[in-house]
């Protein structure tokens, strides 16, 4: 077999990413070809085409092609499903003897598969572990003393604007209501992720959605009706609603995967049930289930919880921060990712978080929900909990019954089954696997998605310990593995030492010694501070995993250089000699501490990738007497046994929390803490450290609506120019900073595209607004194939004064030298300064003539446009545009006719440049035409 080197890729998720690519090459320019695919020459490179024997199938990974056993890249996916399409600029496609359509981490797709050995991939499993998790007395999956009655609605197929699609989806959900209960009651909102949306064949030329007739609707929204009933019966009003429309069309038209389109999915249905709450909503004439007037004063839309499932739990986080742009948000007071994406890197203010995590993924396999709890958890001060749940042996599908084999008739699969049934933890044909049954598993999930919302929405404080870091169980699920790590309120815990910020107080004895690290090695941009994770894959270490790996690229490719957890790497060695033991010892803040009303001391903890099967730690605690006791780390928790397996994407190193209670460090004076020691055992290891935490009783903590400004990447347009250039990208937030916000600004090249990655941390000081980052870009003076290149720009990780508003931009480069084929986009002329651009007010539009008829003549002026842009001139009342001027030194002049079928009265005059964007309005009042020679302007 070649060997194919990976020089350069130009991917992205969606079409509209990718202009520089022609959606089919003319036959000529094919370089190499297969009886399913094609490699096409296109300007700067080359375009890889793989066609399907069948739609693609819908999941929350996704989809990569392979050349020669060589990934490539993410690919774009066809709206029929039938194509997948990457381009690159690696010559040795050129001479491509093989394309396979593969999954992002999943690895080459015509490999065999192979069996890890069984007692490496066990190991973690012999090994001795802590006294079990204690058992609730409460059961939160038990019926509750409600009727319940349901009371769906079905408004149509294309009803709902998507945003950003062009196109319009389903309004659906299934409602359960507690038929006894008086008023309103608190609403749970549940999303479903990404599946297939519709079953059987659809027709050639068919569009992907709505369902062709001959197939089959999948309701993957009714995938969690057991654990609606639950929570109805106990007294909440649950709506689960439908995203097929989504799902069907977001691999085609999403810049970000979908999830803006998510979210304000959850905000539209909000909406409505806000209105049929009120007796105000009005179901669209034809619809075929219309809202019930049954929900008039059910519903308590300041009490409400949202629950999402795969990428569905980056729906409802996107929904979260959308929430607070609205004029009236809601109250919403508990968010529960499932299995989630994290695609955007979206940190939530505010809001108690759980994070459920199947280590058992075969789909979202990294565990990217992970990144939720670690950015969210120190970005605002805020007061909330937030819970990571490990739960051992489950998969992505069977949380929903809809997505699991034998319970429907389309598109059921166990997601495990890439990474092979054999594989001795995780496969469900092996002998030793850990995995739970599908009833089992959607029995746990059951549990913590009604014990959590008893808990956030309810205020029944029997099931916090299933979410504060205790690992208590109910009895009803106590034959599973679930693992808990969980950030108190800030109100409740004492921070001693994040260990986030290089250069601490710190000190190491002995054999040791220590650096401050974040992320995973080969992210393409070099990261400041030593890697945490240096020869692991992406899905190996889900703390810092965004960014690809030595084996792949490909894990998020929206934010594939943002930092992730930053941690404190303590390495050891045995000890030679009259060398001690290695020992971190940390001060605490200001010398002293009074600890006395706190119950305990945490801290999270891995062992590093280079530990098989396992390490200690000693923890002491000192006072200012001197006096010091010591105990054992293990003694608290498994956080320092390797976790099961040992082929990617097994073997994952997790920081997991242990607490331990001071009651433990009887004999050291609480009133005046000093020093915490960590010490290790007398042989070679390591461990990653982070959040090293006094802690008091755990709490819920008290939600808010966030009121912070929202950043955004606008789109920003240059010509191409004939050689290096840099372009200016502005990052806007919607008002001043009121406190230092930062944020982090990803360009999504690839290092041989026309734009280089650039990944830059952003601070803004109050009162700033706007701040530009120069990416850097190749022009040439060669005619092109494609009338641009398009790539991604974004904000992710927004921590302190604000959070994410439209975090996706477009960086679109024109082609200025000609083309080879098709149609250029018109001039985008010469970029003044970006911020100035992106904050600029409407003009106003100077009209000669103030009224006029159709048929008239008018001319109209304008100002405020780049030099050499081309200028659009439009009568609001139609839909055609009446002019087009290029300005030649930022104004513009039009003379045009009023067209015939302008509304007769005030209407607006709207002029757009097409490179800056820039708007300038003006008023004219069409008049009625009188008499014969009124089409003659007279």
């Amino acid at each position: 077999m070649k060997r194919l080197t990976t020089i350069g890729v130009v991917c992205a998720t969606t079409a509209s990413l990718l202009a520089a690519a022609p959606a089919f090459a003319a036959a000529d320019d094919t370089v190499a070809a297969g009886d399913d695919w094609t490699v096409n020459a296109i300007a700067g490179g080359y375009e890889i085409v793989k066609t399907l024997d069948e739609p693609l199938e819908i999941t929350a990974s996704a989809p990569t092609v392979w050349v020669d056993g060589v990934e490539i890249g993410i690919a774009t996916e066809s709206e029929d499903g039938l194509e997948v399409s990457v381009t690159t600029t690696d010559p040795a496609v050129a001479t491509a003897e093989t394309v396979e359509q593969g999954w992002a981490g999943q690895g080459d797709p015509s490999a065999e598969e192979s069996v890890a050995d069984d007692a490496a991939a066990l190991r973690s499993l012999t090994a001795p572990l802590a006294a079990a998790a204690p058992v609730l007395d409460a059961d939160p999956s038990e019926y509750g003393a409600y009727t319940v009655g349901r009371y769906d609605y079905d408004l149509g197929d294309e009803v709902q604007v998507i945003p950003d699609f062009g196109l319009k989806g389903e309004m659906r959900a299934a409602v359960f209501l507690p038929e006894e209960a008086k008023g309103e009651r608190p609403v749970v909102i549940l999303l479903h992720g990404r599946h297939a949306s519709c079953g059987g064949t659809r027709p050639a030329g068919a569009p992907a959605w709505p369902c062709s007739p001959g197939q089959t609707e999948i309701p993957s929204y009714l995938g969690y009706n057991d654990a609606a009933e639950i929570l109805a019966s106990q007294g909440y009003a649950v709506v689960s609603i439908s995203a097929n429309a989504i799902n069907a069309l977001d691999g085609s038209r999403a810049d970000d995967t979908g999830a803006k389109a998510r979210g304000q999915l959850v905000i539209d249905h909000l909406s409505l049930l806000r209105a049929a709450d009120a007796g105000k909503f009005v179901s669209p004439e034809g619809s075929p289930v219309p809202v019930s007037a049954a929900l008039k004063g059910r519903l308590d839309l300041d009490n409400v919880g949202l629950m999402g499932h795969s990428r569905g739990g980056e729906g409802i986080m996107r929904a979260a921060v959308l929430n607070a742009e609205q004029d009236k948000p809601f109250g919403i007071n508990g968010v529960l990712p499932i299995a989630p994406t994290s695609y955007s890197r979206i940190s939530v203010p505010g809001i108690p978080t759980a994070t459920l995590l199947p280590y058992c993924d075969g789909d979202v396999e990294d565990q990217m929900g992970q990144k939720f709890i670690n950015d969210s958890r120190h970005a605002y001060g805020d007061d909330v909990l937030r819970s990571s749940v490990l739960i051992m042996g489950t998969n992505h599908n069977f949380f929903n019954t809809i997505w699991t084999p034998g319970m429907f008739a389309f598109g059921t699969a166990d997601d495990w089954r890439g990474f092979g049934q054999l594989d001795p933890v995780c496969g469900a044909d092996a002998p030793t696997t850990t995995r739970l049954t599908a009833p089992e598993q959607y029995a746990v999930g059951n549990a913590y998605i009604a014990g959590f919302f008893r808990l956030t929405l309810g205020g029944e404080d029997q099931f916090l310990p299933m979410f504060d870091g205790s690992d208590a169980k109910p009895a009803t699920v106590d034959f599973a593995d679930i693992r808990v790590s969980a950030t108190q309120p800030a109100s409740t815990r004492l921070d001693l030492n994040n260990f986030d910020v290089p250069g601490s107080v710190l000190t190491v004895r002995g054999a040791g010694s220590y650096e401050t690290c974040e992320g995973i090695a080969s992210t393409p941009v070099p990261g400041i501070l030593p890697y945490c994770i240096e020869t692991l894959g992406f899905a190996q270490a889900p703390d810092w995993g965004n960014a690809g790996s030595v084996t792949s690229t490909t894990s998020n490719p929206k934010a594939p250089a943002v930092p992730s957890t930053t941690a404190l790497h303590f390495t050891y060695t045995a000890p030679t000699g009259s060398e001690t033991a290695g020992e971190l010892r940390v001060p605490v803040p200001g010398g002293s501490v009074d600890a006395t009303g706190y119950e305990s001391l945490s801290f999270r903890v891995s062992p590093d990738e280079y530990v098989t099967t396992g390490t200690e730690l000693t923890v002491t605690l000192l006072d200012g007497a001197g006096a010091a006791i010591s105990v054992t780390a293990s003694a608290y928790g498994d956080a320092l046994t390797v976790l099961p397996g040992s082929a990617n994407p097994l073997r994952k190193v997790l920081l997991q929390q242990l607490s331990i209670p001071l009651s433990d460090f009887a004999g050291v004076d609480l009133t005046d803490v000093r020093e915490v020691r960590l010490a290790a055992p007398a042989e070679a290891g390591g461990v990653l450290l982070s959040d090293l935490t006094l802690l008091e009783a755990p709490t819920v903590g008290t939600p808010e609506v966030s009121t912070r400004p929202v950043a955004s990447v606008p789109d920003v347009k240059v010509e191409e120019g004939a050689g290096p250039g840099t372009i200016r990208v502005p990052v806007v937030l919607s008002r001043p900073a009121e406190e230092t916000a930062t944020m982090y600004f990803s360009a999504l090249g690839f290092a041989s595209s026309k734009i280089s990655p650039v990944m830059q941390k952003l601070v803004f000081a109050p009162g700033e607004q706007c701040k530009a980052v120069s990416v850097p870009f190749q022009g040439d003076a060669n005619p092109g194939s494609a009338a641009s290149a398009t790539y991604a720009a974004n904000v992710t990780n927004t921590q302190g004064g604000a959070t994410i508003g439209d975090s996706f931009g477009r960086v679109v480069i024109r082609e200025d030298d000609g083309l080879t084929q098709g149609t250029p986009i018109p001039p985008v002329g010469v970029p003044g300064d970006p911020c100035a651009e992106a904050l600029a007010e409407s003009g106003t539009l100077t009209v000669k003539s103030s009224s006029a008829k159709p048929g008239d003549s008018i001319t109209v002026t304008g100002s405020g446009f780049r030099v050499g842009e081309s200028v659009t001139l439009q009568l609001s009342s139609t839909a055609a545009v009446l002019a087009t001027a290029v300005s030649t030194d930022g104004t513009v002049t039009f003379t045009t006719t009023v067209p015939a079928d302008a509304a007769i009265g005030a209407d607006a005059l709207v002029a757009t440049g097409y490179g800056s964007g820039a708007v300038s309005t003006g008023e004219l009042k069409v008049k009625k035409n009188t008499g014969n020679g009124a089409a003659n302007g007279r």
